[in-house]
């Protein structure tokens, strides 16, 4: 392992480490285990709101979010959604048909950082790994929309 890799893998723990701080989890256990090869149990709505929605979409939403040059945040996905993570409190007049915000202390069961789509941990993975930023709630309306629009016009919906 080179000296970047290693400064670059440090970088990436101590993010980890500050975005698990953030749910008000322990880091401690939610560490433990990741190491162990499960997932760890993190709560919604203290750190981070959570918005749900079914895969195609939120998969469409991500490349609206991207073709828009938004800053995108932590996505996660499984065999049934994608959640997106976006600042506490930015989403709370969500009215958008076909998403929700995930309920303040509802579970979040989610896999290391490392585990980035295509790899997977119990069916679920990674879209865009943890990071220090979140996806603006705006922005995700937007997208969400945009989305919604083309899946629309795709005959998808």
């Amino acid at each position: 392992m080179t000296r970047d890799d290693q400064e670059q893998e440090a970088a990436a723990d101590a993010v980890a480490r500050d975005w698990i701080r953030e749910s008000g989890a322990s880091v401690s256990q939610t560490l433990a285990r990741w190491a162990e090869g499960r997932l760890a149990e993190l709560p919604a709505g203290q750190g981070w709101d959570v918005v749900r929605m079914d895969r195609p979409h939120g998969w469409r939403t991500v490349q609206a979010l991207r073709n828009a040059g938004a800053e995108i945040g932590p996505v996660l996905h499984n065999a049934d959604h994608v959640d997106v993570f976006v600042p506490a409190g930015s989403v709370e007049d969500w009215d958008q048909e076909g998403a929700r915000v995930v309920a303040a202390g509802a579970m979040l069961h989610v896999p290391p950082p490392a585990v980035v789509a295509p790899h997977t941990l119990n069916a679920r993975s990674w879209i865009v790994p943890p990071s220090a930023a979140h996806t603006d709630g705006t922005a995700l309306y937007e997208a969400f929309a945009t989305a919604s629009a083309s899946m629309a016009m795709d005959g998808r919906r």
